[in-house]
């Protein structure tokens, strides 16, 4: 609780030196050796808050913190290992209902990449409002296509993909990204309606999963894990301490696994837990 409000103190006393962008936004500093990454969370759902970094803008990110409190209003985390200005960040985060997101990317140096991943999605890819697909000039002819996967979903011209893009982003939890001015990509949202994170079973700032479950010299604990599509991943018997740290290389690939804990044969919680994709 002391690291959290001090880092609150930090970034109200310095906000004279910078302003916090709002996510999905975020503000990078750099202070000697130090890079300070900093935002304002406008969300009141927030169920989880990662910070990434990476070497090549692209791929392979690792989860550097794991926000505690990912609900603040305010926050941030100060990355003292910086190697090198070759280094970039970017912050995952997951809304109660399952929607997450990736924020754009900045590189250690201050300067944004125009690299801009997009909720949901990993491919060279930028948010349909950042991007120069809804730069409509008089007599733009465009037609737009909307892909879902490889498969064409529908072609549209540019004035009625407006009202199309309108209707996705307000009516639905479906994700829209811009792979150019003249395509895009459609994520339908295949998540649980209402998702609360564990606190017994979690992922930690290093992207490992977590669990902590009390009173195990006295309870009997069992975990079973399952694909998203309900197979059968894996199964913990007996959990005789606690913290536990499992290491994500047992889950094989990113994205959501869904797990159960059993407390003396009782099923205690049934959810879900979402792996960026770092390995």
């Amino acid at each position: 609780m002391k690291k959290i409000i001090s880092l609150i103190v930090l970034f109200f006393i310095g906000g004279n030196l910078f302003s916090q962008d709002t996510l999905p936004k975020f503000t990078l500093v750099e202070r000697g050796d130090k890079v300070i990454i900093s935002w304002t969370n406008p969300f009141q759902n927030l169920v989880q808050l990662n910070v990434q970094r990476s070497f090549d803008s692209t791929k392979r990110y690792s989860t550097i913190f794991s926000a505690p409190s990912p609900e603040i209003p305010q926050n941030g985390y100060t990355d003292t290992k910086q190697p090198s200005n070759r280094v970039y960040y970017r912050i995952f985060y997951v809304l109660q209902g399952g929607s997450y997101a990736f924020t754009i990317v900045k590189r250690a140096t201050g300067l944004t990449n125009d690299y801009t991943p997009t909720a949901g999605t990993d491919n060279n890819s930028r948010d349909i409002n950042n991007s120069n697909l809804l730069n409509v000039r008089p007599g733009d002819k465009r037609t737009v296509t909307v892909k879902i996967k490889d498969a064409v979903f529908k072609q549209l011209s540019i004035n009625a993909f407006r009202n199309f893009r309108d209707s996705i982003l307000h009516l639905t939890k479906d994700t829209l990204f811009a792979v150019n001015d003249s395509l895009v990509g459609l994520n339908p949202y295949t998540g649980p309606q209402n998702f609360k994170a564990s606190s017994f079973i979690y992922v930690n700032k290093d992207g490992y999963i977590n669990i902590s479950l009390p009173l195990t010299s006295e309870k009997k604990y069992r975990i079973k894990f399952f694909e998203e599509n309900g197979t059968s991943l894996f199964e913990i018997n007996n959990v005789k301490e606690s913290p536990l740290i499992i290491d994500k290389s047992n889950f094989v690939h990113a994205g959501w696994f869904l797990f159960e804990l059993y407390e003396d044969n009782a099923l205690k919680e049934k959810n879900k837990l979402y792996l960026p994709k770092d390995f």
